[in-house]
């Protein structure tokens, strides 16, 4: 994960000091994403550059056409919806017509369940199989606790071959936790999807 420093990103972005923290407070900037190292001039706040750049890019946006506490909801990962009730899935560009054959009911589908098919959208464009699909978004369905507190956690999908004397086995599991998240040198990453970035996108395009 490339990082940036404090100073770069006021520069970077134009910010003040003062809108970084304040933002901070109101949650539109995850504490996890403020990490302190040491350098040669003493302790220094970093941030993952992506995030936190595509993060402000997002507020200098929006925040022209919504409060910053309606940014809140809409934007912050860790502010999950509590009651969504969506009934057709595949209108989210996130979850779209590649998301249609994972689908497992009419309608009806709750915040989690959508991130859930968001995750397993994604894994079928970047070219896996519809059951290895399935996998991960059976296991994201079951990820009540990290949806509502998503920073830092990554959704990863793997195949390995197990073979001996006489057998061959080919198998596709989905794990999920915090980085540094591994799977052994023998299995093979097919998807690795950072789950804060899903949540954020989906709460996105419900307006919410």
């Amino acid at each position: 994960m490339e990082l940036i420093s404090k100073k770069e990103v006021l520069k970077e972005t134009g910010i003040s000091y003062g809108q970084l923290y304040r933002w901070k407070r109101l949650g539109l900037i995850p504490e996890a994403w403020f990490i302190r190292r040491s350098t040669f001039t003493g302790q220094e706040t970093f941030f993952p550059k992506e995030k936190i750049l595509r993060r402000i890019e997002e507020i200098l946006k929006l925040k022209e056409e919504h409060s910053l506490e309606e940014l809140v909801r809409l934007l912050s990962p860790e502010v999950a919806p509590e009651e969504v009730i969506h009934e057709d899935p595949v209108s989210l560009p996130a979850i779209g017509r590649e998301g249609r054959e994972l689908l497992w009911k009419e309608g009806g589908y709750t915040f989690a369940e959508l991130v859930a098919l968001a995750a397993g959208a994604a894994a079928l464009r970047n070219k896996t199989k519809l059951h290895q699909a399935r996998l991960l978004v059976e296991l994201t369905r079951r990820l009540e606790k990290p949806i509502r507190s998503p920073s830092g956690h990554t959704l990863l999908l793997a195949e390995k071959t197990l073979a001996g004397e006489g057998f061959s086995a080919h198998i596709c599991f989905a794990v999920a936790g915090k980085e540094p998240l591994e799977v052994d040198p023998e299995s093979r990453v097919l998807v690795r999807l950072d789950l804060e970035r899903l949540v954020e996108q989906v709460k996105q395009e419900l307006g919410t």
